[in-house]
């Protein structure tokens, strides 16, 4: 009874097209089926960094509470991408994978400094600044709209930014208050022509202005699909296509995170590890065959091309 109750109510459940056989529907595995080994791959990058960050031994020590919290952010951006690319949404894990490639570009740069614990302080103290500069601009919000603020801590924040980030005003010739963009002084196109790896200006362009138009949901992200030939095949091609973008961005997004890793000298990570997770993913992918890990600087000129950008419309 319970069975016949069952199928009487898939049997409701399906479109009256579907009943009928009509040839113009037409049912697809999902992303999270048809791709599925590669979106198993990142949920085992992910969790192998949760695992290393638990056993990280002095937690409290600021230096190694430093790297804990950037791994962390990088695993959870390797989680949101999987997400994201389980429903086809690769066009929106770009995002994503951008936060990727600006933490690791911005840890390779401390991680040439000279003194790279001064680094991390510098990279701290201009965290403060960003959040003292959104709690004004906050304050500032709530007076324009006539609501209540907090008069002691506005003026605490105005105190801070008044005396305690000097190093980080930019200079202007009319002697107006404005803050330089960054740590370090630099915009993330020149940290990638800075690192190491040759190879980081070449994802810089593919990134930011290859992809550019699907990050902002620009008309460039939508003019394909506005002009697609809906002949008998277009499924097809548009799934096809879909699925490529998709591996391009998940092969990004774990090699970053691979190396972002690898830059944190207080987390741990097995070269083994990762000479296996890439080349599990140059198998699947069907790509050049990857480095044994995200290369050294000795290593970066036998680095494979980056993943090719999609094809004009």
């Amino acid at each position: 009874m319970a069975t016949s109750k069952k199928r009487k109510r898939t049997r409701r459940g399906r479109s009256s097209a579907q009943q009928s056989g009509n040839p113009q529907v037409r049912r697809t595995a999902s992303p999270k089926s048809r791709l599925s080994p590669f979106f198993k791959l990142l949920g085992e990058i992910a969790s192998a960094a949760e695992q290393a960050i638990q056993s990280t031994p002095d937690p409290s020590d600021q230096h190694v509470r430093f790297d804990v919290e950037i791994l962390m952010r990088g695993a959870n951006s390797v989680k949101a991408t999987r997400v994201l690319l389980e429903q086809g949404h690769w066009e929106h894990a770009v995002g994503v994978t951008r936060q990727l490639f600006e933490l690791l570009v911005n840890m390779e740069y401390l991680g040439a400094m000279e003194d790279r614990g001064q680094g991390t302080l510098l990279f701290a103290r201009f965290g403060m600044l960003q959040r003292l500069l959104a709690q004004q601009r906050t304050v500032a919000y709530e007076r324009e709209m006539g609501h209540p603020v907090d008069a002691e801590l506005a003026a605490m924040v105005e105190q801070h930014l008044a005396t305690d980030f000097m190093d980080f005003r930019a200079d202007t010739k009319n002697g107006s208050v404005r803050w330089v963009s960054s740590w370090c002084r630099r915009t993330t196109s020149a940290l990638a022509e800075a690192s190491a790896d040759p190879m980081r200006p070449h994802q810089y362009n593919i990134l930011y202005r290859v992809w550019s138009e699907q990050a902002h949901a620009a008309p460039g992200a939508l003019i394909a699909d506005l002009f697609r030939e809906a002949d008998h095949e277009w499924v097809e091609r548009a799934i096809a296509e879909n699925d490529r973008s998709s591996i391009d961005t998940l092969t990004f997004t774990v090699m970053f995170f691979l190396r972002l890793w690898l830059e944190l000298p207080h987390m741990q990570i097995s070269p083994e590890r990762v000479a296996a997770w890439l080349s599990k993913l140059s198998t699947m992918s069907g790509g050049p065959e990857l480095p044994s890990r995200p290369w050294t600087a000795e290593e970066v000129t036998a680095q494979p091309a980056s993943p090719a950008p999609p094809a004009a419309p």
